[in-house]
C-alpha cells in the first residue's frame, strides 16, 4: 500500500537497492570481467560499504571474501587481476570443454541436461509477457542465470515506474511476478549452480559472488513472501 510520502520514499529506496543488486549479479554472471566493472567495485568500495545488510553468516562470509579480494587490488596489478578473473570466468562458464558450473537452468532441470530445454521456453514466455528482450537473445539461451537476474532487475524498474505514476495495481502485479518468477525459475537451481561455482572457482571473487547470489536471492524471496502475506 502507498500510505504516505515517507513510506513511499522508503519503499522506493529498497526497490532501487534491489534493482542495483540484480543488475550487478546479471553483469557479473553474464559478462566476462572488464576493467570498467572492476574499477567501479573498487572505487565505490562496494563490498566494504554494501548497500544491503542481511543477518546471515554465509552472507557475511560472502562480503568478507569479496572485500578481502578487493583490498588486494591496485592500479599496478589491474591487468593481472583482470587476467586471472577472466581465466576463472572462462573456466567456470564458457569452456571449451567440460563446464564445472554451466549457467543455464535447463542443464540442471532436464533429464538430458542440455541447453534450450523446456525451462528455456518457460523463461522466454515470462520475458515476452513483460516486453523484455535481451542482446544475444537468439544465440544465448534465455535461461542463462545472468539473463534471469536482469529480468528481475527490469521487473523492479517497471515497479518503481508504476509506483511513481500512482499505478498501485500494476506495481502489485509486478511485485507478485517477481515472487512467482524467483520461485519457478532461479530458486529451483540456485543451490546446485552456486555449489558448483564454490567448488570449482579458482578465485575468491567467484566463490564470494556465488555465496552472495545464493543468500541475496533467498533473502529477497523471503522478503517478497512476507510482503505478499
Amino acid at each position: 500500500m502507498i500510505a504516505n510520502e515517507n513510506s513511499l520514499n522508503n519503499e522506493t529506496l529498497l526497490l532501487e537497492i534491489r534493482k542495483f543488486l540484480y543488475f550487478f549479479l546479471s553483469n557479473s554472471f553474464f559478462h566476462i570481467p572488464n576493467e570498467e566493472t572492476i574499477r567501479m567495485i573498487i572505487e565505490h568500495k562496494l563490498f566494504a560499504e554494501f548497500p544491503l545488510v542481511i543477518d546471515n553468516p554465509e552472507f557475511q562470509e560472502a562480503l568478507s571474501l569479496l572485500n578481502i579480494w578487493s583490498q588486494d587490488f591496485s592500479e599496478d596489478n589491474l591487468p593481472e587481476v583482470l587476467s586471472v578473473l577472466r581465466q576463472d570466468y572462462t573456466h567456470l562458464f564458457l569452456g571449451p570443454g567440460h563446464l564445472p558450473a554451466p549457467p543455464w537452468e535447463s542443464v540442471y532441470l532436464t533429464e538430458e541436461k542440455l541447453t534450450f530445454g523446456e525451462p528455456t521456453l518457460q523463461v522466454r514466455a515470462f520475458y515476452r509477457r513483460f516486453g523484455v528482450a535481451f542482446e544475444r537473445q537468439n544465440t544465448e539461451p534465455d535461461d542463462h542465470f545472468g539473463l534471469e537476474m536482469e529480468f528481475m532487475a527490469q521487473l523492479i524498474a517497471k515497479q518503481i515506474a508504476a509506483i511513481a505514476a500512482g499505478q498501485e495495481q500494476e506495481a502489485n502485479l509486478l511485485q507478485q511476478t517477481q515472487l512467482t518468477f524467483l520461485q519457478e525459475h532461479p530458486l529451483r537451481w540456485l543451490e546446485d549452480f552456486t555449489a558448483n561455482i564454490i567448488s570449482a572457482a579458482q578465485t575468491p571473487y567467484y566463490r564470494g559472488l556465488a555465496l552472495l547470489a545464493r543468500n541475496y536471492l533467498t533473502w529477497d524471496y523471503a522478503t517478497l513472501q512476507e510482503q505478499a502475506d
